[in-house]
């Protein structure tokens, strides 16, 4: 055999060779398989994602899902929150979950199976003051006794920032007759609202006596607790009552007087006016004030 001849079958024989070698290695490597783990995913926030500077409250909500393909065992929450802040009373636990919002902080649920959602999670927690532009975060982990495919998603975030907290009384309307003559006792009822964003710890409403009016009582005025002050020296004669605490969002109870019209003219017309205040942070004052009138017939 010439040396070319043998050059070429040598180099016949090692290509078969290698090409053996490649269908072995390939026939001895299976096709890789998904792992049958559980994979437990949490996400977390907070609604409102803002909290006023001198505390307040909002929601934070928690969803939790099972996004592996086995069922995860004994799920467990971590909740971590911010130094001072709590979780406030009545909060509600949804079927299936076991809570405990005072000591240990957690939440566990028992198994969710493969491609389940647990019923969603959302508590009220408070929060202390803090800085405007500031922020605070709740942190919650979730875990299974479960092998899980990967733990990067097992944390989630509710974060609030603080802003600047103002109230904003309203005198929304003074309800009163259009019409009244001499003798008759009238009511005086007026609604104040607070459309601010944080409670006004105390309401002030100071309603002048109408010009020839004599003052007959208040009530039923609860909440409200009022005097009146007949002493000029003192600014009198006036209504004044107080409310205790009036929640942002919110209008209080309707605030009742009553006098009788003792004095006046027909064709007289009287005003009647009423002024609102409160001890916490108030920028606009513009609402603060109204006035109706009663025509004498």
């Amino acid at each position: 055999m010439s040396p070319a001849r043998r050059y070429r079958l040598a180099a016949r024989l090692a290509l078969g060779a290698l090409g053996a070698l490649a269908v072995t290695t390939l026939s001895a490597t299976p096709a890789l398989a998904a792992p049958n783990r559980a994979d437990l995913a949490l996400t977390a926030s907070a609604n409102p994602a803002t909290v006023v500077d001198v505390g307040g409250g909002t929601a934070v909500q928690v969803d939790v899902h099972n996004a592996g393909a086995k069922a995860a065992d004994d799920v467990t929450l971590q909740y971590a929150l911010p130094a001072g802040a709590y979780f406030t009373d009545g909060n509600s636990i949804p079927a299936g979950w076991h809570c405990d919002l005072r000591t240990t902080l957690t939440c566990t649920y028992g198994s969710l199976a493969a491609g389940a959602t647990a019923p969603r999670l959302r508590f009220y927690v408070s929060f202390p003051g803090g800085q405007v532009g500031e922020t605070a975060t709740v942190t919650t982990t979730a875990s299974t006794t479960s092998n899980e495919l990967s733990l990067a998603n097992n944390t989630g975030q509710a974060t609030v920032s603080y802003i600047r907290g103002v109230t904003d009384l309203a005198v929304n309307q003074i309800w009163a007759p259009t019409q009244a003559q001499v003798g008759d006792t009238v009511e005086i009822g007026i609604d104040v609202a607070n459309n601010g964003n944080m409670t006004a710890q105390e309401v002030y409403v100071r309603v002048p006596l109408p010009a020839g009016f004599t003052r007959q009582s208040e009530g039923p005025t609860g909440p409200w607790y009022c005097d009146f002050i007949d002493d000029p020296a003192l600014g009198g004669p006036e209504w004044r009552c107080t409310l205790y605490q009036l929640v942002n969002g919110w209008q209080a109870d309707t605030l009742y007087l009553t006098a009788t019209v003792t004095s006046g003219t027909s064709g007289d017309s009287v005003p009647v006016t009423v002024t609102a205040s409160t001890n916490s942070p108030e920028d606009n004052l513009g609402d603060n004030s109204a006035q109706t009138s009663i025509a004498l017939v």
